[in-house]
């Protein structure tokens, strides 16, 4: 028989002991610790109670309480969205830069742009013993969260900066690394104007960098409504294609704004395909200055991102001290525009 709803425990007070568990199951402490350690000792009808009860309410093993009270070097935890992108992998550098040679170690995982799978995995973390956990962004699930604060494991966002004071964070204004690339655009005459974003559901980062182009492009007089817009998954095959869409849409774009690097490598191959070339008849600008953007025939224009001192000021808020959290649990990053030779004054094509 299903759990009812009510039987939820009040989740505003600390989180669920063995003892609840135990208390709802109508079994011993020790039955409820054998399926959490030892589950086939426990027979299944009792086994499958007890792990409804530990799922509905929303029970994690304290791992963190167990680590403290261990010997065992400090762990931190790294979830990222993706581990195919090298922007993170650098953030992951300076994330390690800082920890290893304070005798901390650095474990990672990644969630393919899915909240519920880093709910799930950030369960997996406190299990573990983690002491912090760095994240991504500013968006993710209430139930994250609270996980996070109930079982007292430090964490910090990077990527964006918090609206929550409550909440460390060691990052850079998105929106504000949009607006650079549309300022540039509008003063290289460019009118006519193509967004290729990163999916913005459930993704502050991607939202940001298209909203701060919108609102700079039209406060130099361009119409939002006249930009044309495609969200895309980052990858090369999907910034080719929807350089395309956008040329299908509107064939007198002459710039494109790509909210990654990986997109603009990919919008600029369509863009070829589409008989134009780089920047003689259509601008490109990517963001996150990957290697790549440097070594491209012609060099990408990009958004810097500064991603390996985003990780060491990540590390320094975690090996801070409790007197010293506040100096590190908000750290401003700044963009900047890297000029390379994918962009050129606009020129009109019939």
């Amino acid at each position: 028989m299903a759990l009812e709803k009510t039987a939820r425990i009040d989740r505003g007070r600390q989180s669920p002991t063995v003892v609840e568990i135990a208390k709802r199951a109508g079994c011993s402490i020790a039955t409820v610790s054998r399926v959490l350690n030892r589950p086939e000792t426990v027979a299944i009808d009792l086994r499958e109670r007890i792990l409804r009860l530990v799922d509905e309410l929303g029970y994690v093993p304290n791992g963190s309480a167990r680590a403290l009270r261990s010997s065992r070097s400090r762990l931190i935890g790294l979830i990222v969205p993706t581990l195919d992108a090298a922007i993170f992998t650098r953030m992951l550098e300076g994330l390690e830069s800082r920890l290893a040679p304070a005798g901390a170690s650095l474990v990672y995982s990644a969630t393919g742009y899915d909240l519920d799978r880093e709910t799930r995995v950030v369960r997996n973390l406190i299990e573990k013993g983690v002491d912090g956990i760095v994240l991504v962004g500013s968006c993710h699930r209430k139930e994250t969260l609270k996980l996070l604060r109930e079982h007292k494991v430090r964490f910090a966002i990077t990527y964006a900066l918090s609206e929550d004071d409550s909440i460390p964070s060691m990052g850079f204004d998105n929106r504000s690394g949009g607006a650079l690339a549309a300022n540039y655009l509008a003063d290289l005459g460019h009118r006519h104007l193509g967004v290729i974003a990163g999916v913005t559901r459930d993704n502050d980062r991607a939202s940001g960098r298209l909203e701060g182009f919108l609102a700079m492009a039209e406060r130099r007089g361009i119409s939002r409504s006249s930009v044309v817009v495609v969200e895309s998954p980052y990858e090369f095959s999907r910034g080719r294609a929807a350089a395309k869409l956008i040329l299908n849409q509107n064939r007198n774009v002459t710039a494109i704004f790509c909210g990654s690097d990986v997109l603009a490598v990919g919008a600029m191959r369509g863009c070829k395909d589409a008989g134009l070339n780089v920047p003689q008849d259509i601008s490109m600008i990517g963001f996150d200055n990957l290697d790549i953007a440097e070594y491209l025939t012609p060099g990408l224009t990009t958004v810097d991102v500064p991603a390996r001192l985003m990780g060491e000021q990540a590390a320094n808020y975690f090996l801070a001290d409790q007197h010293s959290l506040d100096i590190h649990a908000r750290v401003e990053l700044e963009t900047r525009l890297i000029v390379r030779d994918s962009t050129a004054p606009a020129k009109d094509r019939q």
